[in-house]
């Protein structure tokens, strides 16, 4: 019998290391490093080569694949959006989220819409206890549907067992965190028992023809906990983002082997679960404030869908020797690049100021396509003169205070268009049409600040 000897992996890259620290040298990651308890490989005994017959070598053209991929709709319109239609049998999917950001109760509304149309749902509560989950699906809905059952268990095996016997249209697992095994050493949530209970359950989903989709937990830097190699396993990677505290989340997809990864939904959290918003952009604008400095109109890009955000940046004197930097739903490293480019770019002094900025409604911006309204409003706060509530700005600003082009500009000046937006501030040369609305190329950072500032 082999004996069993510890090492430490991350829990981020999966390097290996002989003794614990503190930071992995692979990836770079603070306080990822855990330990693992595996099977001497020394001691173990060495494993035969078997000896089987060559395999048959075909030719990629003489096979006729399946150009329509049948797919089963979950029964709510964003998830069948991002999945470019809904499950595809014997798939897998792993969604994925920060705590309390509505994972569960998404998964509760599919699950509560498929078994009305008759599709048997089986919910694995690995993480809450049946008496829970059915108080969730009770705020969804009075009626619980006889179609849509529960097992409680945490043993993967259990679980694999079940799907292949049962075969139900559709399999929850909540969460793959929860699931252990135990032919694996080590307890639920390390790393070889989440990778050793998705492995068990994808090949059960495989054989069995039917679709799973395993809830994933997330670490305190936002990415998906575990391994990387979970990723790879599943078929779809879906990723419920935003704040918890704010109005919106996004879902998309992050991985897609049956269809595209440019669909998002854009949802808000009610009294009744997650509901899908047809309009975005005027849910977004619907409370932004009348003639205040430092606030400006940019379109991001989700996907292929172009979403109108307000962007604020607030400018004080800074109060102690190193100014301050605060963002929310910005990325901070990205204002202090912006700061550094207006202040040797186009003269305006902010390097000593404290500066805040924000993305209003909860949404992350992160395209660099908001670089341009960004240095607009933080510039409208230095000089505390108002930017014209109809003007929308786009473009990415380089180190040298270009303004660089964007893609899909026809898609956000349509977008402006629709909201009544008079004015677009954009790339020069970009090669888009305009239609009615009053297009402003710009080549430079301070050529822009200018055109901003004025009103006309």
């Amino acid at each position: 019998m082999a004996r069993e000897r510890t090492t430490y992996q991350c829990n981020k890259c999966g390097a290996q290391f002989p003794r614990w620290t503190g930071r992995c040298t692979e990836c770079g990651a603070w306080s990822t490093v855990a330990e693992e308890v595996k099977a001497d490989e020394r001691t173990a005994r060495p494993s035969l080569i078997s000896r089987g017959k060559p395999g048959e070598i075909q030719t990629f053209s003489s096979l006729k694949p399946d150009v329509k991929t049948p797919r089963t709709s979950s029964g709510l319109e964003p998830i069948d959006r991002v999945l470019s239609g809904g499950f595809v049998s014997g798939s897998v999917t792993l969604l994925a989220g920060e705590p309390g950001i509505g994972k569960s109760t998404l998964l509760a509304q599919a699950a509560m819409k498929l078994a009305k149309n008759g599709s048997s749902v089986l919910c694995v509560t690995g993480e809450e206890s049946p008496s829970q989950v059915a108080l969730r699906l009770k705020r969804i809905d009075q009626v619980i549907p006889e179609r849509l059952s529960f097992l409680d268990a945490t043993d993967a095996n259990v679980v694999a067992s079940t799907i292949r016997d049962a075969k139900p249209d559709l399999t929850i697992v909540d969460s793959i965190q929860s699931m252990i095994t135990t032919e694996i050493p080590g307890g639920a949530g390390s790393i070889s028992q989440t990778k050793a209970s998705a492995g068990i359950i994808t090949e059960a989903a495989k054989r069995s023809n039917a679709p799973v989709i395993l809830v994933g937990q997330v670490n305190k830097e936002g990415d998906i906990a575990g391994p990387r190699l979970l990723e790879h396993l599943v078929d779809t990677v879906l990723m419920l983002e935003g704040d918890k505290d704010h109005r919106f989340r996004i879902l998309r997809a992050l991985k897609h082997r049956f269809g595209t990864t440019d669909e998002v939904s854009v949802l808000t959290m009610t009294e009744s679960g997650l509901e899908s918003i047809d309009d975005p952009s005027a849910e977004l604008l619907k409370e932004r404030p009348q003639q205040t400095p430092g606030s400006v109109i940019s379109c991001l890009m989700e996907g292929h869908r172009p979403i109108l955000i307000e962007l604020q940046a607030l400018v004080t004197p800074a109060g102690y020797s190193t100014p301050v930097r605060r963002t929310t739903g910005i990325d901070a490293s990205r204002l202090g690049l912006l700061l550094a480019v207006l202040a040797r770019r186009a003269g305006v002094r902010v390097l000593d100021k404290d500066v805040y900025a924000n993305a209003a409604g909860g949404l992350k911006a992160r395209e660099p396509a908001i670089d341009l309204g960004l240095c607009l409003a933080i510039s409208s706060a230095v000089s505390d003169i108002t930017i014209d509530a109809k003007t929308v700005a786009f473009g990415e600003v380089g180190l040298g205070g270009e303004i660089r082009p964007v893609p899909y500009p026809e898609l956000r000046i349509k977008e402006c268009e629709r909201h009544g937006f008079r004015r677009v501030i954009m790339p020069k040369g970009t090669k888009a049409k305009t239609g009615s609305i009053h297009v402003v190329e710009v080549s430079t950072l301070r050529e822009a600040i200018d055109q901003g500032m004025s009103s006309k």
